[in-house]
């Protein structure tokens, strides 16, 4: 089950970080459809998946389509340079992650900057560089811990965001189409194109 909330974690990202490359429209999601699950036949650039309930879909993989794999990390993979993605809630004028994503550099400058991310006023999404790296004591769900505090810079600003060890981190690296294979685990998001083909525009595959 964690392996599967991580999954939809990374899904998450990516579809921040693809929506939020593009131009900055009203709602840069609209006409996206979320999928995940199994990979079952791949005939070239088609592949059949399996999602819940058994149903079965078909996806086309396009030349733009952005592909990642993904394996859980820890506050050692963290490192000044690295271009991240944290989800954090505000605590006073304190930010604490619940999850950070490191980037591979081919994605550095996807989704670049601050802003609202979820249901919750309090939660937000920052894409940007890590200019700096502290240790010390930082908030947590319950309290404090023993963590990092990432100066996160991007165009416009810097946000501090304390990392934990309670915090979910994510190594994302790039993909190639070869990984997309029967039992792949993948999620993505698509968008129907005018013959009604569901044309993948990011697709990231658990390990």
């Amino acid at each position: 089950m964690k392996a599967r909330i991580l999954l939809f974690g990374v899904c998450g990202a990516l579809g921040a970080a693809f929506a939020w490359a593009q131009a900055p429209a009203a709602n840069p999601m609209q006409g996206l459809a979320r999928f995940a699950g199994t990979v079952v036949a791949v005939d070239g650039k088609e592949f059949k998946l399996q999602g819940p309930g058994g149903t079965t879909a078909t996806y086309r993989l396009a030349q733009s389509t952005s592909i990642t794999t993904s394996h859980p990390g820890t506050i050692s993979d963290l490192a000044s340079g690295q271009f991240v993605g944290c989800t954090a809630v505000a605590r006073g004028s304190a930010l604490y992650a619940t999850e950070c994503h490191i980037f591979p550099e081919s994605m550095r400058g996807a989704g670049e900057g601050h802003y609202p991310w979820g249901r919750s006023p309090d939660t937000t999404m920052t894409n940007g560089d890590v200019t700096r790296m502290t240790n010390g004591e930082v908030l947590t769900s319950t309290g404090s811990a023993a963590g990092v505090v990432l100066k996160v810079s991007y165009r416009g600003g810097t946000q501090q965001i304390g990392v934990s060890p309670v915090t979910h981190i994510t190594v994302i690296t790039a993909g190639t189409a070869s990984l997309v294979k029967p039992g792949a685990k993948v999620t993505g998001g698509a968008r129907t194109a005018p013959d009604g083909t569901e044309v993948v525009q990011f697709l990231g595959i658990g390990s």
